[in-house]
C-alpha cells in the first residue's frame, strides 16, 4: 500500500470513530436536553451547567476506568439458554461443562442464540468477567447465573452506555418521542429510613431475585423472537423487528 493511501485510510478510520463516539453521546444528551428544555432550562442555563460539570470533572482525581471491551449483545440470552436448554444441561438437570467447538459445544450454543461472534472471543469475555471458568484446557463451565460487569478497577463502556441511554429514553418518554411510539414506563420502589448497615444485604437480595425475574423476561423474548430462516430474513430486512427488554438497577443514596 502506498504511503499517501495509508495516509487516507488511518483518516477515514479516525473519522468513522469520531463520528461513532458523536452518535453514542448524542443518543444519551439529546433525550436529556429535549426534557430540561421542557421543563423550562433555557440553552444559555444548560451551557452553563454543563461547562461547570466539566470543570468539576476535570477536578476529580479518583475513579475507575472507563474501558471498552467490544462486548454489549450476549448478557443474559447466552447465559439463560445454558442454563434452561435441555441440550445443554447435564444427567441432573444442571449446566454441563462445554467444548469450545463441536455438535454441543460453546460454538453451538452461539448458534443457538443467534450470536455472529467466534467462540473464542465470547469466551475471553465471559472469562474475563467471572461468568465462565476454563476447568481443562478444552472445556469450560457456567459458574454465574448471568454476565457480571461489576469487575473491579473497571467501567465496561458498552452495555454501561447502552443502560444509560435506556434509562434515558424510558423516563424521558414523551418529551421528544413521537406519541405513536410504544409506550416506555419505569418504575421503582424506595423507602428513605433503611438503617445505613441493611444496605449490602438488600442489595444483594434485590439482585438475587431480580435475576430470576429477568430469566422469566428473557424466555419471554426467547419464545417470541424471530428464528433463523426465511422468514426471520423477511422480518429484518423489513424493518420489522424491534430491540425489546428491560433493565434492573439498585438504588442506594442519602436520603
Amino acid at each position: 500500500m502506498q504511503p499517501n493511501m495509508r495516509r487516507t485510510k488511518t483518516a477515514s478510520n479516525r473519522k468513522s470513530q469520531r463520528r461513532l463516539r458523536e452518535l453514542e453521546v448524542n443518543d444519551l444528551l439529546v433525550p436529556i436536553v429535549e426534557f430540561l428544555k421542557r421543563s423550562g432550562y433555557t440553552p444559555h442555563t444548560l451551557i452553563a451547567e454543563w461547562r461547570a460539570a466539566i470543570r468539576k470533572c476535570a477536578k476529580a482525581n479518583k475513579g475507575v476506568k472507563v474501558v471498552r471491551i467490544g462486548f454489549d449483545k450476549l448478557g443474559l440470552t447466552l447465559v439463560s439458554r445454558w442454563l434452561r436448554d435441555p441440550a445443554y444441561l447435564n444427567r441432573v438437570g444442571r449446566p454441563d461443562d462445554l467444548p469450545i467447538r463441536g455438535k454441543r459445544s460453546i460454538d453451538s450454543l452461539l448458534k443457538a442464540c443467534a450470536i455472529d461472534r467466534s467462540a473464542t472471543d465470547v469466551l475471553e469475555s465471559l472469562v474475563r468477567f467471572g461468568t465462565v471458568k476454563r476447568i481443562s484446557p478444552n472445556r469450560y463451565r457456567l459458574v454465574r447465573r448471568s454476565v457480571n460487569f461489576e469487575v473491579p478497577n473497571i467501567i465496561p463502556f458498552e452495555p454501561s452506555l447502552e443502560f444509560l441511554v435506556d434509562a434515558v429514553r424510558a423516563s424521558t418518554w414523551g418529551s421528544r418521542s413521537a406519541q405513536r411510539e410504544p409506550r416506555l414506563f419505569w418504575q421503582n420502589v424506595v423507602s428513605r429510613n433503611i438503617p445505613q448497615q441493611h444496605a449490602a444485604e438488600f442489595l444483594r437480595f434485590a439482585k438475587d431475585r431480580g435475576l430470576t425475574f429477568m430469566h422469566e423476561i428473557n424466555d419471554w423474548l426467547e419464545a417470541h423472537e424471530s428464528q433463523s430462516g426465511t422468514r426471520a430474513q423477511q422480518f429484518r430486512r423489513s424493518g420489522r423487528t424491534q430491540r425489546l427488554g428491560i433493565g434492573l438497577f439498585g438504588i442506594c443514596s442519602k436520603g
